[in-house]
């Protein structure tokens, strides 16, 4: 006699949307899941800008399971040699900025819904010096998601 296997339809859509996102890792973006939450984190900058032009970098996060992601916390770091001028947060959340660093309190995401920061950042080379690659890191952490669990990153290049 042959079994099956029921899943109900919430967890079969996680485990799909975590399959995927697991398959597919070439963006540096991530996916963790706790108790029924399912976070997912992009960082989305241009792949090159000019030197001492301002530019756009949007951060998301992303609550595509069915619990809330509770006391949630994003920090972004940025390489030299840029420099996170001002940040713009979503409605019910607060950002600044600090260092080379920008601090998001997103406190409760709600299931099924989606908060972004818009950062404006610089890259700054010295005169004479070539082009240069540098990272933007955003890392969350949540009640039940610790550091380390849901990491997102992308490189931008500063030319002359």
């Amino acid at each position: 006699m042959m079994r099956l296997l029921r899943i109900s339809c919430p967890l079969a859509v996680a485990l799909l949307l975590l399959g995927s996102s697991v398959g597919c890792n070439d963006d540096e973006n991530d996916v963790t899941g706790s108790g029924g939450s399912l976070a997912t984190l992009n960082v989305d900058a241009p792949s090159s800008a000019r030197s001492g032009v301002d530019f756009n970098v949007e951060i998301n996060a992303v609550n595509v399971g069915v619990s809330n992601i509770r006391n949630g916390h994003v920090t972004a770091t940025f390489d030299a040699p840029l420099v996170a001028r001002s940040v713009e947060a979503s409605p019910g959340t607060s950002a600044s900025v600090s260092g080379n660093s920008v601090i998001w309190d997103l406190g409760t995401l709600d299931s099924n819904t989606r908060s972004h920061i818009d950062v404006r950042v610089v890259g700054m080379l010295a005169p004479a010096e070539p082009s240069r690659s540098a990272t933007i890191r955003a890392q969350l952490t949540a009640q039940g998601i610790s550091s380390g669990d849901a990491v997102a990153s992308d490189t931008v290049t500063i030319m002359p």
